[in-house]
Order: C-alpha cells, then structure tokens, then sequence
C-alpha cells in the first residue's frame, strides 16, 4: 500500500481519521456549551482512564468545540516538573485565548475588568509583564494578586466568566495529566469550580488523567465528588474499534477481508492506540492495492507490537529502577489485573512496608497506580503481557 496515503497515526495525542467509540463524552459537552448559552450552569467534566485509550485526543476535541463556539479556551498539560508550574501554565494559555478574542470584543465593562483581573493575575505570576495581551489596561488591585492559587484563579475565573457571559458562551480550562498537579494546585482548581458554580457563571475545567484522578481530587477537597462530571474513558466497544479500524480505510477506497478486521480488533483489546499501530502495520506491509488480508493483519499485529515493545512499552519499561522493575514483575503476575500491596511484598519476600518506596516511586513516573487502598495496578494496558516478554535481568 502506499505509504502516504495510510490513514492510520499512531502517536500521542494524535487525533485519528475516526473518532469512533466516544460520542456520548462529546454531545455530553455539547450540552454543556448550549446550556452555557442559555445562561444555565453544568458541572466541570473530569476523564479518567488508562494510558492509550485516547484521553487526549478527547480532550482536543472538546477543546476545539469550544473555540469553535467563541469560547475562551486553555489548555495545559500537568506536569512534575519545578519548571513549569501550573500558575504560570494558566497565565500563559489564557494570555493566548484573550489575545485570539480581542478582536471580537468590545473591551469595556465587565470585559474590560477581566482584562484587568487577569493582568493582576499574570503580574503576580511574571512580575516583568511577560503575559500582555496586547490592550492597555490597569491591574485590578485586590483581585487575584494574593500569590495564594486558590484565591487568585477563583477571582480570575469569576472575572472571565462574567465578561464571557456578555457573550453568551463560556470559559474552559482543558488540564490534561490531571493527577499530577500538587494537592494545593488541585484544591485550588476545585474551590474555583465551586465558587463559579456556586454563582452560575461559564466556567468549566475539563480534565483527563489516570484512574487515580478522582481519589486524588477527593483528597485535595472533600466535595470534589460532587463537584465533578467524572467519565470512565475505557477501551472502545469492538463495533467502534471496528469503525476505527475499517472506515478510514474505506474511505481511501481499501476493504479488509473478512476476518482480518476482526483478527487486528481483538489482538488490540479495543485500546485505540493499538489499533493505529496495528493498522498502520498491516497498511503498510499489504501489497494491496485495494484490499488487507488476514495475513496483512498477522503481520501487522506482529509487527505493531514489536514497534509497541520498542516504543511505547520500552520507554516506560527504562524509566524504571532494576528494583521498580523487580516489582512490576512481581505485579505481572497478576497479568493486566490490580495487585494486592501485600501479596507483591511477599513475592519479593519483602514486607510492605520494606516495598513501600518502591511503590510511591512507580506511582510518581506514572507506571502504576493505586485503584483502591491496599491495592497497585499498571497505567497502561498490556504492561503485564510486555514484561513477561522480556528477560530476567
């Protein structure tokens, strides 16, 4: 087949042809959208799954649904890093997303105020006035200047939301890699959502994360169960990874013989990452030219999961200490299933609590998490199955 014309992109974060599978989340936040234009109030939105299973590219898409509309629209990624902390990461994204609007809008009033709480905001944020936003306007004493996150991004969403409103649309935060925010990060993301739902006004954070999310949220504030629209992103249905699989093809004029489709669909247990690569795999190994066989599809579920073990796993696998990884291995023996604590300490002949910065350091680099106390499980699908694949160090 010809290479540049294959449909399938394995990558993260990238959006692929056929967004199958996950059109409940997305008229979900449609509803969201309109009812903000009604001047009606709905919950922030939390995703929560497993690595590969498309959270991101979900995240972009409602991300661009908002822009579409007019909204004010950031996006951020989480990160661990010192470097890069989420203050400055939501000054810098709403810096953009004002600049994209003042063209549109007539900046007086309560527009003219947001303006100025935000610049109060991003002052406190860089001092030297890195984030104008091309429209001279006075900071706003008082109003999101304390240097306490939580005071602050409640003031500034207050103040976006109710320039937003002239409008008729919304504000929305898209925090990608939700669980790793501090707990003072997180609890100030859940006391702005209280206080503007509190108020009515259009603001939304949508976030995505591992299954840890909501346990983390929760700990940072107690209400946050009842704050948050929280969605279990899992793997696709097999007549949506069939649709994610088959129509991209077809529409460059390429079938799958039967069977094939249904061999690539249950090797990838669904998960959308998978089925790129299998598919991006079985294209490119097909003579063709109009047609993917069983054997393209064996050869490219081969062939994809080499590619998965030499990237995807791999990368993961090396960020591992030789003792993290004793204890993955101990966990694979659970197969894709969570682990009980104690049970893994015994297999290393360890106690628990002679494993447990074992464990807090896996769950720190984003290998694992703790689904429910007491117990330990993989971040990405299929982990278990890989480690099995690889020799005892």
């Amino acid at each position: 087949m010809d290479p540049v014309a294959n449909p399938y992109s394995p990558g993260a974060g990238l959006r692929p042809r056929e967004l199958a599978g996950r059109d409940h989340e997305i008229a979900e936040f449609d509803v969201i959208r309109e009812r903000a234009a009604r001047g009606l109030a709905s919950r922030s939105v939390m995703l929560f799954g497993l690595r590969g299973v498309g959270k991101t590219v979900l995240l972009g898409e409602l991300a661009d649904r908002a822009r579409a509309d007019g909204w004010i629209v950031g996006k951020v990624e989480a990160t661990t890093e010192a470097s890069h902390p989420f203050r400055a990461q939501v000054a810098q994204t709403l810096n953009r997303a004002l600049r994209d609007v003042t063209g549109s809008w007539d900046v007086k009033g309560r527009v003219r105020r947001a303006f100025s709480i935000f610049k109060s905001f991003s002052l406190r944020t860089d001092p030297s006035g890195g984030y104008a936003i091309g429209i001279e306007v006075d900071p706003e004493a008082g109003r999101a200047d304390t240097g306490a996150l939580d005071v602050d991004l409640t003031d500034l969403a207050i103040g976006l939301a109710d320039a937003a409103v002239e409008f008729g649309v919304g504000v929305a935060l898209f925090v990608d890699e939700m669980q790793d925010l501090t707990d003072p990060e997180l609890a100030a993301v859940c006391q702005a959502c209280h206080e503007v739902g509190q108020r009515d006004a259009p603001f939304y954070v949508v976030g995505a994360g591992l299954p840890s999310l909501p346990r983390v949220l929760a700990e940072a504030r107690s209400y946050a169960e009842r704050l948050f629209d929280y969605r279990s992103i899992g793997a696709l249905q097999a007549s949506d990874a069939e649709a994610a699989l088959v129509r991209p093809a077809r529409e460059v004029g390429v079938d799958y013989e039967d069977g094939a489709a249904d061999m690539i669909v249950a090797r990838s247990a669904g998960y959308p990452y998978f089925l790129q690569e299998f598919g991006k795999a079985a294209w490119d190994y097909a003579p063709g030219p109009t047609v993917i066989t069983r054997k393209d599809a064996s050869i490219g579920v081969d062939v994809g999961t080499r590619n998965l073990d030499h990237g995807f796993f791999k990368s993961r696998w090396e960020r591992a200490t030789p003792t993290e990884r004793a204890y993955m291995r101990a966990m694979a023996e659970d197969g894709n299933e969570p682990s009980s604590s104690g049970e893994v300490a015994r297999r290393l002949g360890k106690t628990n609590a002679g494993v447990g910065p074992t464990r807090a350091g896996l769950i720190f680099k984003g290998l694992a998490y703790a689904p429910e106390h007491g117990f330990v499980a993989f971040t990405v699908p299929g982990m278990a199955d890989f480690i099995r694949r690889q020799p005892v160090e």
